[in-house]
């Protein structure tokens, strides 16, 4: 009866042990799964922040390691596409660069990631830019204006240059034509004078 007894009570042992062990595997291998995927910790800059220094950069925190073909697309409010130069992919770090520093203006952030397991996740944060403007930016602004009404002046100075030479021109024309009037004038008188003095003395004859 002892026997038998013990080989009851070591088959019950065996067998919660069995139970534990398939309990502590199914455990292991779903927190394992949950624990792959990588989630976004954090990013520079946050989402709903206003920059006021100038941005080049956008790094993205992941509480877990990313594989390649991670990505990040940016865009402003209107939906225009700003070119990413660069993805670095890091350690649980997805970081986008791009070739000046970003004008001021509303800017949306999509990102897409692959986890270390395999699944693909994705996500979105909306920033803002409003960064001091450089004085020469301000200056290169200004240009254009002066060298606006510099024209302007030209223009109006050729303008009225033209005007004066039309002016002297008609004023000119107008004394050559009563220069000519005037030679005409004295022309006629002479010879009806000659032709006077001539009619006169043949009567006299």
């Amino acid at each position: 009866m002892d026997a038998v007894a013990e080989t009851c009570k070591g088959g019950i042992i065996l067998k919660r042990l069995f139970i534990i062990s398939v309990a502590v595997l199914l455990a292991t291998c779903f927190s394992t799964s949950v624990f792959a995927h990588s989630h976004l910790g954090g990013s520079n800059p946050a989402d709903g922040d206003v920059v006021t220094e100038p941005l080049a950069e956008i790094v993205l925190d992941f509480d877990g390691q990313i594989e390649q073909g991670s990505f990040i697309d940016l865009t402003t409010t209107e939906g225009q596409a700003i070119e990413i130069q660069e993805i670095i992919i890091g350690e649980g770090t997805l970081t986008g660069t791009v070739a000046e520093p970003l004008a001021n203006d509303e800017y949306q952030v999509n990102w897409s990631i692959i986890s270390a397991d395999g699944h693909p996740l994705e996500g979105e944060f909306s920033f803002t830019v409003n960064a001091a403007v450089p004085e020469a930016v301000k200056e290169e602004a200004e240009e254009p204006s002066e060298t606006k009404v510099s024209e302007d002046e030209e223009t109006t100075e050729s303008a009225e240059q033209s005007t004066e030479e039309e002016t002297s021109t008609s004023a000119s024309e107008v004394e050559e034509e009563s220069s000519s009037m005037t030679v005409i004038a004295i022309a006629a008188i002479v010879i009806i004078i000659i032709v006077g003095f001539f009619l006169i003395t043949k009567r006299k004859k």
